[in-house]
Parts: structure tokens; C-alpha cells; sequence
């Protein structure tokens, strides 16, 4: 139960830290209007946080996920030869599909794909890594953003076809028995 409260937190927290987007402008701007604070160039209604407009992806199978419900979790050193071949790879996969990734570095330093990486602190690797799972890099896990349910992906550097296809298998297990 208490593991449960932590993985909760410490996935809570890693989503928060990473949704904060174009919309927090808007937010500030909100709160400043609201005061009263005419030193803002905001509007005198209330602005709403802008809401990402469904990216829909189709399965093999045909069944469609919104791509904006989910992120991919990557860990990742900034001296590992892998992680040097299968980031940028990853990124740009993020950036063709629109499936967001957040990198954690196990050394705490980024790399050229993901120069801002988080540091991966002991807590945030015991919710992910679980007992029996080797600590390798690159690994990534796929992440609902709502229901923070973790699916592991995969250990190790693999191409675009393979990262897709794993994806999709994984995009299954995940939605079986949900109504989208």
C-alpha cells in the first residue's frame, strides 16, 4: 500500500512537472486578472488552460488511442552508446507521432536527444524498476497520464519498426477491456 502512495506520488509529480506547457501563460495571466493587476496584458474574462486536441492513433488491430493519454518513460546515461543511437531515434518518433517522452538519466546528465533530462532519484527507480528487473540503458515503460498504470516497453536500443510494433503490442495489453 505504501509503495502504491509513493509510485502515485512520485508519478504525479513527473506528469505535473512535464504538462506545465503553453498554457501556463494563460494560467498566470488568469491569476493576474483575477487580482486585479493591471500590470498584465491579460484579457478581463477568465482564459481557460488550453486543452490539447485528441491525437488519435489506429492500432493494428483497429482500435484507436489518444495519443495525449499517454507518455512514454525513457531512462537513460549520457555515456551510454545505446542511449547515444536509440534517443534520437525516440525523439524524433515523438515528434512524427506526437507521443511525448520523458527522459530520466541515470547519471544525471542529458544527452544530445534529451539535454534536459530528470535526474532518476532512488524513489523514482524503485516505482519503475521492479524487483527482477535489471536496471539497463536505454529502457522505456509506457504511462497512462490519467490512471498512471506503467506498462514496460523495452530494454535496449531497437529501430523505429520495432519501437512501433512494440508499442502497439503494448497499446493492447493496456486497453483491453477499456471503451475508447
Amino acid at each position: 500500500m505504501m509503495r502504491k502512495r509513493i509510485k502515485t506520488a512520485c508519478l504525479s509529480a513527473l506528469l505535473l512537472s512535464v504538462t506545465a506547457e503553453a498554457s501556463t501563460w494563460d494560467d498566470i495571466r488568469a491569476i493576474e486578472a483575477a487580482k486585479g493587476n493591471s500590470s498584465t496584458s491579460a484579457p478581463e474574462k477568465t482564459v481557460k488552460p488550453a486543452v490539447k486536441p485528441a491525437r488519435w492513433s489506429t492500432l493494428i488491430n483497429g482500435q484507436r488511442v489518444n495519443l495525449n493519454d499517454w507518455r512514454v518513460v525513457v531512462f537513460m546515461q549520457s555515456t551510454c552508446e545505446y542511449c547515444h543511437r536509440f534517443d534520437p531515434m525516440l525523439k524524433a518518433f515523438s515528434e512524427e507521432s506526437g507521443l511525448s517522452v520523458t527522459a530520466f538519466s541515470l547519471d544525471a546528465k542529458g544527452d544530445d536527444a534529451f539535454p534536459d533530462a530528470l535526474q532518476a532519484t532512488p524513489e523514482v527507480m524503485v516505482q519503475f524498476f521492479t524487483p527482477g528487473m535489471p536496471v539497463a540503458t536505454p529502457t522505456t515503460f509506457l504511462v497512462n497520464v490519467h490512471t498512471l498504470a506503467t506498462y514496460p516497453l523495452l530494454q535496449g536500443a531497437v529501430d523505429k519498426p520495432a519501437l512501433a510494433s512494440r508499442l502497439d503490442e503494448v497499446f493492447q495489453v493496456a486497453m483491453k477491456g477499456s471503451v475508447r
